[in-house]
């Protein structure tokens, strides 16, 4: 009996086998290799026509990369974001949910019929995990930074380059941050002014602070060479969070400090707003009463916003150092960030909404 079988069961598997061969050959989605970042060699469809992104910054990196189009489904805390690439890519609001606020949910995940899902800020295990559960592919990227993990977040670009079959558009973008980098790092070393001293102040972390939440390695201060006030290695604790840590000072510490010129990042603006209204802090801060106070866009909203960042840099380089920046329209300079990121200015979206480059009472308008 068992002889006599064996010829039936063996047809059975070739046709199996050709079934699945013409089907591959059919949607041109047999699958490839790819390795994220952890090391985990993942297999992916040759062509991905659907993606999830998980966590924080994972779709703005898809919206650098220019495939929000092949996004099927969302995060819940999407919907209710204010930030540049929802800006420029509005109906990623009205995507299926697959979570409440910043979770997943496995079996939403499962059915939502999309080729992969691409995190940042998870685990190996919880990727795996993930993976298992839900049948798809899942590709752990690197968020970086554009300080000492700036090799991170080019490799991240260059990986999505490959998923996406965009390799140009990866190193475009590397390019254009090496390239905007490299400029103002030379303005800023032929400057002619004295240095002074500078603090920013409302960085958001998990949430929107005020005047005393400060950023010891923000960007645009060391891009520009900038003495931030804030840079005392005896204030770094040993957690941080991708890319940055965020300090929590006393207003004392500021006012011991008391910084020749103060930034005011816009997410936390309904907060510092009323702290810098007439008052011991503010009366005791020399940048008060110098006038010089000015706000910059979010830099950590949703983690690091890398297009306002090198908005921010333009700006403060205007502020600080006008003999190398004076011909620089800071305008101009976001319309074309936003244009090369995301595609289209959103340059009037976001100063309407986060009102940045203004100094308390007056408007960068005016």
């Amino acid at each position: 009996m068992m002889k006599r079988r064996v010829p039936a069961l063996i047809l059975l598997m070739i046709m199996l086998a050709l079934a699945a061969c013409s089907s591959s050959s059919r949607t041109g989605r047999a699958g490839r290799l790819i390795t994220d970042y952890t090391g985990r060699n993942v297999i992916i469809p040759d062509t991905v026509l659907s993606v999830i992104a998980l966590k924080s910054g994972t779709m703005r990196l898809l919206a650098y990369m220019g495939v929000t189009d092949r996004v099927s489904h969302i995060e819940g805390s999407e919907q209710r974001r204010n930030v540049p690439y929802l800006f420029a890519n509005p109906y990623l609001r009205g995507l299926p949910v697959i979570g409440a606020g910043n979770n997943y949910d496995t079996e939403l995940l499962a059915d939502a019929g999309s080729d992969l899902i691409i995190a940042t800020f998870m685990s190996t295990q919880e990727a795996d995990r993930l993976q298992r559960l839900t049948g798809k592919p899942v590709i752990l990227l690197d968020y970086g930074d554009l300080g000492k993990k700036r090799d991170a977040l080019y490799n991240t670009l260059t990986i999505l380059g490959e998923i996406f079959g965009l390799p140009e558009r990866a190193d475009s973008i590397i390019s254009y941050f090496e390239t905007t980098i490299d400029e103002c790092v030379s303005r800023a070393s032929r400057a002619s002014e004295p240095q002074r001293t500078a603090y920013v102040g409302g960085v958001a972390y998990n949430g929107a602070h005020g005047l005393t939440s400060t950023e010891p390695d923000y960007p645009p201060f060391n891009i520009l060479s900038v003495k931030n006030v804030a840079d005392e290695p005896q204030l770094r604790s040993d957690r941080s969070e991708p890319g940055h840590v965020v300090l929590f000072i006393d207003q004392e510490q500021l006012i011991e400090w008391d910084p020749d010129v103060i930034f005011l990042d816009a997410a936390g603006r309904q907060i510092w707003q009323e702290e810098i209204t007439p008052g011991v802090v503010s009366n005791s801060l020399s940048a008060f009463r110098a006038g010089e106070i000015y706000t910059v866009l979010p830099y950590n909203w949703n983690t690091t916003n890398y297009e306002n960042i090198l908005c921010n840099v333009w700006y403060i380089g205007s502020v600080l150092l006008p003999s190398s920046f004076g011909d620089v329209d800071v305008t101009e300079k976001c319309r074309e960030i936003y244009r090369f990121f995301y595609g289209t200015d959103i340059y009037d979206q976001v100063y309407d909404y986060y009102r940045p480059f203004e100094r308390p009472g007056k408007t960068a308008r005016e």
